[in-house]
């Protein structure tokens, strides 16, 4: 069986057993090898951007005896795939912004996937607060720990009504607020301590401690510190 880093097992945990999964930003392809090889879909589009994944993705499917099951593509987010084509997509190992962006660029396609698997690297909150304002739902999240790094990872679908977030859950997660996780204190630590040195970076500049930014940064840290006490 394919070994996988533990981001990678995260993630595929959220994946739901699918007919076909489409890996946006497949890098080596071990995602939807593993996905297929535990049988969790019965087959698999890796796709890329970049020519050198694509060709590491190709070697990773002859390894595992996958051709016939697993389709690579090169393109640019979602633009490689039809509508209809994937039930579920997996997009990962990227900035929250370009995860959104990915996502904006091909909006329509995006809404006819039954299932999104997100991992943003960073901007969580970002990313957060489009999907909800873009009738997505947030229906199940995890924390997993990789060499010091805590990551998020979300399972989002398309949905008719728009989710309303309060400012700690779009920060902090819904999902992950609500269940309370393993991982909990040891990510709302790391997220005190860096919304922290940014608000000490911005009272440096008197135009930034005037900004809006800054209040509800301020507030934003209140409202996490007050949890993680409560949480306690």
């Amino acid at each position: 069986m394919l070994s996988i880093s533990e981001r990678l097992k995260a993630i595929a945990s959220l994946v739901p057993k699918s007919r076909t999964v489409a890996d946006i930003g497949t890098d080596h392809g071990y995602l939807p090898s593993y996905l297929l090889l535990s049988g969790r879909c019965e087959s698999a589009i890796a796709s890329d951007i970049a020519e050198g994944p694509c060709k590491a993705a190709a070697e990773t499917r002859i390894k595992y005896g996958l051709q016939a099951v697993m389709e690579i593509r090169k393109a640019s987010g979602l633009q490689g795939l039809a509508a209809g084509e994937a039930d579920t997509a997996v997009i990962a190992g990227m900035g929250g912004t370009t995860i959104l962006n990915i996502l904006k660029d091909s909006y329509e396609l995006a809404q006819t996937i039954k299932m999104l698997v997100l991992q943003p690297m960073n901007a969580e909150g970002i990313l957060r607060r489009w999907l909800t304002e873009n009738r997505f739902c947030i229906c199940e999240e995890a924390l997993c720990k990789e060499k010091e790094h805590i990551y998020i990872v979300m399972l989002v679908c398309p949905t008719e009504k728009k989710q309303t977030l309060s400012l700690l859950e779009q920060e902090i997660g819904p999902c992950i607020t609500g269940r309370k996780p393993e991982l909990l204190t040891e990510y709302l630590k790391g997220k005190i301590e860096n919304i922290r040195h940014v608000l000490r970076q911005m009272e440096n500049s008197g135009n930034a401690r005037s900004s809006d930014k800054f209040e509800n940064l301020k507030l934003l840290l209140a409202q996490i510190e007050d949890f993680q006490y409560n949480y306690k």
